[in-house]
């Protein structure tokens, strides 16, 4: 465990703003690996399995697709998104 001296609420909130930005990192690598494959097969749209991160929404519509979240109906289920271009 850290040292408890020096955990502060600015090292809390660095650490916690660093994690989120590798999962966005990650969450919006798969999507662009999924739409390159997508594109390969001559397809307009692609489906990921995940529960998307504002931030990576944001960042994916900054490049000109459109997001679409779909909600699980049964919770043993994972939530998924369309992308499309």
């Amino acid at each position: 465990m850290e040292n408890n001296n020096e955990i502060s609420a600015e090292w809390a909130r660095k650490t916690a703003q660093s994690i989120l930005g590798d999962k966005v990192k990650e969450q919006i690598s798969r999507c662009l690996e999924a739409i390159v494959k997508a594109v390969k097969k001559n397809e307009l749209s692609v489906s990921v399995s995940m529960y998307v991160e504002p931030l990576t929404r944001k960042d994916l519509e900054s490049r000109g697709f459109k997001v679409e979240t779909y909600k699980a109906i049964d919770q043993r289920d994972t939530d998924y998104i369309t992308i499309s271009w």
